[in-house]
Parts: structure tokens; C-alpha cells; sequence
């Protein structure tokens, strides 16, 4: 039957306005109400429509189903009854016991009402009134993020209950009066008033769940993040840090979004002196820290962007244990976690060429190591352009490379390189794959040799030339089996090189610590940078073993073993690098996966003579039940390689008690000295709505005077409030 009013309509509006905890509407555009009951009745003395039994009240994309509705047209007044349940499009339904609309249907009451709010949130009242302003008030209420039993046999993790619980749509707030915070059931917090941004709102300024924690370095500290909103594309969160220990720190996050990437800043201020494990000591001053990276969109597939990185002392992060801080993702901060490298850098690729110009500086995180005797590189210089040849012809690509840096203490450098290389894949009956390949390249350099006390030794000009070529040979055998297909593959690799006259040695700046491993045995030239050159003629060898298994019993498995043979010309790399004897070190690997249940793998270097283990490197992954866990070793034992570390294991993982709390520990232990360097112990509860962590962290590192740090911290999140 079709209405020709909209009562029922503006019903539907109004719950799905506070459903929603937006303004209700009383118009419905065009929209025609179908209604749907066992029976409709009118009653002419007191001018009133019922509507009764499985009463259904269609408009548009909205649905309200009730017990009852009635209609009193003199009172312009509209009544669901009984198991009210309105569904608005896709979101979830808001249900009532009763809902009255009055006054132009600007306003209404409802009794046992409950809702869904965004990012899972629920809320539920003994009665709820929509005012004309478009709040919504909520008394003897509750709020949470929890999933709840509709039995009532378990109480949700945590939930906020209040007297008065009122929804503004004008400040997208929630405010609270009486407020309680249950865990479990259980009273723990106490407010008068309390407030949180709306679950629906984009953002809204406001304070974040703080942390605490103790350590015999700082002692107690409290940080209480605050959220600023502001505009729709910047904002900022303040962190005030206060120890018991020492003076107070701000700490700061600053993020802002153009139309063509972003920027993030991130660091922290305080005024204090220095200070290690004996104490204070120095004068007074501010210090801090600030790490600032950005992204930004120029062209088509060109990007520029920036990394600055810069620390008022250098044991300042680890003081405040901020060192997590720094951005790693450079690589040289990944070769040196003592460095903060800043960088500007300009990038774009196409499918033809490639280019990436750099300029950056560094900030000794040593008090040993001064910054004057690290590099300012401007520029670094990297580009590579795909030369179009016909399908026969193979693939050639040309390549330059050029850098300078200087030194405040210490040697100046400067590189020039043009290169252009080729190769061609050709397959043999019988699956014989062959790949013929050739290169040459020139350099040019400039450098300054200077002695301990910064004067100059020499001031040399050298250009050179040098070329190779070789191929490549492989002949993959493949043995289909029930269990499994088994695929061997030998391969070797002839390759030959121009050499290089004494007065054509340059610094060996960038083409430090090479060692033969399992990723550099086919290389065509082995150094790891520019300076160094593999001269003479050498034959790589090797054989790759792998089965993929068909059954669950077994594992896919794949196993490398191989070694250079040098035919002619002098070694090119220092000792420790397997590489100096004719017959290179064995570099060997070995994986072994069990589906997603349990991984190992191993590859070394192994002496070509006698079999001793020159370096082993080793992980494995568990996942099985209710325990996850990896493990990572490390072992040198060449003694021509200068390393801090010579034999350490890495381990962590954890274990889920029940679905909800897990135990978790974390180990990085020198095993040569047999000093644990750093672990972490922690308790963690975590469900739909909330993540508790109760962490435990030792660290017995030799960073300055600084000395062992021990440290508890507790962090709390409720999803959907201050997070």
C-alpha cells in the first residue's frame, strides 16, 4: 500500500539520524514510503492510523520494521512499538524499544535504544531524546568498541557508562557526565565530565592515550600525547615528556599533506645538561633533536624528496631513548646505525631510463668520531638509459655515475664513470641456456690524500679505461616425481677482465669489506663499488638443487653450493674476502619450508682447502599452535675480517596463552663474550577493542658512558578513544 503522506518517511529519518548521530530530516526528497502489515486501521473519532504486525516502512534505501506504528494526525505525533529496527543503505541497524516523534517530527524520545557508530563503536541507553538542534542525549548510558554478549554472560572489556551522555553534531563530540570506566565489569576511573571526539568524525583535536614507564636511567616517565587538528591537511601532535630523573622534554610530530606529496617532522626539545651513568655534567643549554622527511610529485614518474636528520649531541637519543626516531630506511644508515644521514634527493624512472641525483651529510652518533671526518656528498650522481635494440640483437644499456664529497678531516674525492654493457640469451636444444656478455667503461678521478693532522699528502688526477667479457652457461634438468619434482641446475660462468697499471689504483673509497657469498659468485664484476676492479680470467662454478614438493609431509627444498676458479691475473681483493687463493673459498646455501609452518636456511663461506667455516649465517621461522618464533645466527670467523661481533644469535617470538594474552620475549646475544646485549620481555592483551602492553627491556650496549639501561612501560589503547 502506498501512502500518500511521509510520517512513516520522517520516522525512518529520524532513526536514521540518530543512528548515525547526524541532524534527522523530516523530507525524504521524492522518495514514495511503501508500507507493508497484517493489518492497517484508522479509527475517524481520534483521527488515528495503526499500523500493526510485522510492520515493515519502506523509503528509498531506508527500512524500519516495528511491532506497531501509530500515527496520531492531530498531534502530528508518530509511535514505533516493539522491536523497532531501522537499516539506513549498508549501515548496521539501529534498534529501540519505542520511539515517539513530535513537533514536526524536529524532536523524539526513545526508550531500551541502542546503535552502531563508525570504527565499530556501540552505544546504549535506558532512553535517548533527540533535541531540534540535532543532538542526541542519551540517559543511563554506556559506550564501547567491545563486541558484547547478548546474553549478558560476559561483560565487554572495557566500557564508558555515564548518566548523561550527550552527541553534538556541530563539534562532533561526545560528552559525558558522571563518567565511569569499566574494565571487565569492574568501576577502575572516576570523572565528573568527560569528552572524546565522535568515531565518526574524519579528526578531531584532543588528548591521546598517554604511556608510563620506569628505568634506572630516566626513572619515572609520563608522556601525554595531545592531538591538534589544524586544517584538513595539516596537523600536530605534542608530547610532553616528564621524568623524575631529569628536566622536562616536548616532544612533537608535525604532518602536512600537498596536492603533490607530504612532509613529516618529528623531534623533540629540552633544556638540560648532559649526562651518562656518573650523571650531570657540562652546562645547561637546549637541546634536541629533529627528523624531518618528505615526498613530493614534480612529473610523471619524477620524485624529489628530503631526509634531515640532525641531533643536538650525540648520545642525546639514546639518553631519552628516541633512538627509534632516526629514520633507517637510507642505506647508509642501515650500514651504520652510529650515522644520522640527511639527504636530498631527486629520482625518475620510465620504462627506458633511469636517473637518481643526491646530495647528503652526515652526524656522528660517536663521541669518538668527530663530524668533520665524515663526508659532505654533493652530488651522487646514478643513471642508466636502456639502448633500444632489435629482439636478435639482445640488450645493451648505458650507464654514468659521478660523485664528489669533502671532508672537513680527512681526504676530498671525486668520481666520474660512463659505462655500457651487453648481453644475449640464447636456448639450445636439450634446454641448454646460454648468455654471452660484454662491457666497458671509463672513469676519471680527482682526489686529496691527507695525513692525521689534516695536511695534504697528495693531490692526484687519474683517468683509466677497463672492459670485460664472458659467458654465462647453465643446463637445467627437471625429474617430475609423485612426491615431488626434482630440479638440478649446473652453471658456470667464464669471464675475463682488463687490468689495471699501479698509477691506476684509485682510493678505494666506496669499495670497502667485499666478501664471496652465495649473491656474488656470478657477478661479471665482483667489487661492490667503483674503485675496486676484478682483473684477470676466472671460471665461476656452481650447482643448484631444488624440490618442490606435492605432499604436505615434505618440504620444498633448495640447496647452492659453488667457488671461483681464478685462470689468470693477480687477486684484486684483500684478505678475508675468499678470494685471494686461486681456488676461491665454497660459498654454499640451504633452505628448507614446510609451507607456512616452519622455515630454516643457511649459507656460508667455507675454506677452500679445508672446509672450516670462514662466516655461517642462519635463520629459521616457527609458526605452529599458539607459538611464533625466529631465530637468526651469526658466526666470522675468518680473522682477516674486522667485525665487532664475531659470533651473536638473534632470537624472539611468542606465545598466545589464551585468544586474547600473549607472552612475547626478544634477544640479541653476543655469544663470543657471552653478554646478552638487549632483550624484551612483554604481556600483551589484546581483543577487537583494545591493546594492553606491559613491556620489559634491558639493554646492555657500549654507547659512550651511557651504561646499561633497564625499563617497564605500560601502554594502553582503546580502539575508537584517543588513538
Amino acid at each position: 500500500m502506498i501512502l500518500p503522506f511521509r510520517t512513516m518517511c520522517a520516522a525512518a529519518a529520524l532513526l536514521a539520524g540518530a543512528g548515525s548521530l547526524a541532524p534527522a530530516q523530516a523530507q525524504t526528497g521524492n522518495d514514495p514510503v511503501y508500507l507493508d502489515a497484517v493489518e492497517l486501521e484508522r479509527t475517524a473519532e481520534n483521527n488515528v492510523i495503526f499500523a500493526r504486525g510485522d510492520v515493515r516502512v519502506q523509503s528509498g534505501n531506508r527500512l524500519l520494521f516495528a511491532d506497531e506504528v501509530e500515527y496520531r494526525i492531530d498531534e502530528d505525533r508518530v509511535i514505533a512499538r516493539g522491536n523497532v529496527r531501522l537499516h539506513d543503505g549498508n549501515m548496521p541497524a539501529q534498534t529501540a524499544d519505542e520511539i515517539n516523534l513530535t513537533h514536526e517530527w524536529s524532536e523524539a524520545l526513545a526508550s531500551g535504544f541502542a546503535m552502531l557508530l563508525e570504527n565499530n563503536g556501540r552505544a546504549a541507553s535506558a532512553y535517548a531524546i533527540r533535541r531540534s538542534n540535532g543532538a542526541i542525549v542519551l540517559r543511563r548510558a554506556y559506550y564501547t568498541a567491545c563486541d558484547i554478549c547478548e546474553d549478558g554472560s560476559r561483560p565487554p572489556t572495557w566500557r564508558l557508562r555515564a548518566s548523561e551522555v550527550t552527541q553534538d553534531p556541530e563539534s562532533e563530540m561526545i560528552y559525558y557526565r558522571d563518567a565511569r570506566l569499566e574494565a571487565f565489569g569492574v568501576p577502575i576511573l572516576y570523572s565528573p565530565v568527560f569528552a572524546h571526539a565522535d568515531p565518526s568524525a574524519p579528526r578531531r583535536s584532543g588528548f591521546l592515550f598517554p604511556t608510563a614507564d620506569i628505568s634506572n636511567r630516566l626513572g619515572f616517565v609520563y608522556q601525554q600525547p595531545y592531538y591538534y587538528v589544524m586544517s584538513p591537511h595539516r596537523d600536530v601532535v605534542l608530547t610532553p615528556m616528564v621524568m623524575t630523573g631529569y628536566n622536562p622534554v616536548l616532544r612533537y610530530e608535525y604532518r602536512q599533506r600537498f596536492w603533490s606529496g607530504s612532509i613529516r617532522l618529528r623531534g623533540s626539545l629540552t633544556y638540560e645538561q648532559e649526562f651518562d651513568r656518573d650523571g650531570r655534567f657540562g652546562e645547561s643549554d637546549l637541546r634536541g633533536h629533529i627528523v624531518g622527511t618528505g615526498a613530493f610529485n614534480i612529473a610523471p614518474g619524477w620524485l624529489w624528496r628530503f631526509n634531515v636528520q640532525v641531533a643536538s649531541d650525540p648520545l642525546y637519543l639514546e639518553r631519552y631513548s628516541m633512538i627509534s626516531d632516526a629514520d633507517r630506511r637510507s642505506d647508509f644508515a642501515q650500514l651504520n646505525a652510529r650515522l644520522l644521514p640527511s639527504e636530498v634527493n631527486l629520482r625518475g624512472r620510465t620504462r627506458q631510463y633511469f636517473f637518481n641525483a643526491s646530495a647528503m651529510r652526515f652526524q656522528s652518533l660517536r663521541e669518538d668520531v668527530p663530524d668533520g671526518a665524515l663526508p659532505l656528498v654533493a652530488p651522487m650522481i646514478e643513471a642508466n638509459y636502456r639502448i633500444p635494440l632489435p629482439e636478435y640483437a639482445g640488450f645493451a644499456n648505458a650507464r654514468g655515475s659521478a660523485v664528489y664529497f669533502t671532508r672537513d678531516e680527512g681526504n676530498d674525492y671525486g668520481r666520474a664513470t660512463g659505462e655500457v654493457d651487453w648481453s644475449r640469451n640464447f636456448t639450445f636444444a636439450g634446454g641448454i641456456r646460454a648468455m654471452p656478455f660484454a662491457s666497458a667503461r671509463a672513469d676519471a678521478y680527482h682526489f686529496t690524500i691527507t695525513d692525521a693532522n689534516g695536511s695534504t699528502l697528495e693531490t692526484r688526477s687519474l683517468t683509466r679505461t677497463m672492459a670485460n667479457a664472458g659467458v654465462d652457461v647453465s643446463w637445467p634438468f627437471v625429474r617430475p616425481g609423485n612426491l615431488g619434482d626434482v630440479i638440478l641446475a649446473p652453471r658456470a660462468q667464464l669471464v675475463t677482465s682488463t687490468g689495471l697499471s699501479a698509477d691506476e689504483i684509485a682510493p678505494g673509497e666506496d669499495s670497502l669489506n667485499l666478501e664471496l657469498d652465495v649473491s656474488n659468485l656470478f657477478s661479471r664484476n665482483r667489487s661492490n663499488g667503483y674503485d675496486a676492479w676484478e682483473e684477470g680470467t676466472h671460471l665461476n662454478t656452481g650447482l643448484m638443487a631444488n624440490f618442490r614438493t606435492k605432499t604436505p609431509y615434505l618440504p620444498d627444498t633448495d640447496v647452492f653450493i659453488g667457488r671461483s676458479f681464478r685462470l689468470d691475473g693477480d687477486a684484486s681483493f684483500a684478505p678475508g674476502s675468499g678470494l685471494v687463493q686461486e681456488e676461491s673459498d665454497w660459498v654454499a646455501q640451504l633452505n628448507v619450508r614446510f609451507a607456512s609452518l616452519f622455515e630454516v636456511g643457511v649459507h656460508g663461506r667455507y675454506d677452500g682447502t679445508t672446509g672450516e667455516a670462514n662466516r655461517v649465517d642462519a635463520f629459521s621461522r616457527l609458526s605452529f599452535w599458539r607459538i611464533n618464533a625466529n631465530a637468526v645466527y651469526s658466526l666470522v670467523d675468518d680473522a682477516a675480517v674486522a667485525t665487532p661481533v664475531r659470533e651473536s644469535i638473534r632470537f624472539g617470538g611468542n606465545f598466545r596463552v589464551t585468544d586474547n594474552w600473549y607472552v612475547g620475549y626478544r634477544a640479541d646475544r653476543d655469544l663470543e663474550r657471552g653478554i646478552t646485549r638487549r632483550q624484551d620481555l612483554s604481556l600483551i592483551y589484546r581483543d577487537e577493542c583494545t591493546d594492553i602492553r606491559v613491556i620489559y627491556n634491558q639493554e646492555n650496549l657500549v654507547i659512550g658512558n651511557l651504561g646499561p639501561n633497564r625499563s617497564i612501560r605500560l601502554q594502553v589503547t582503546l580502539f575508537s578513544i584517543g588513538n
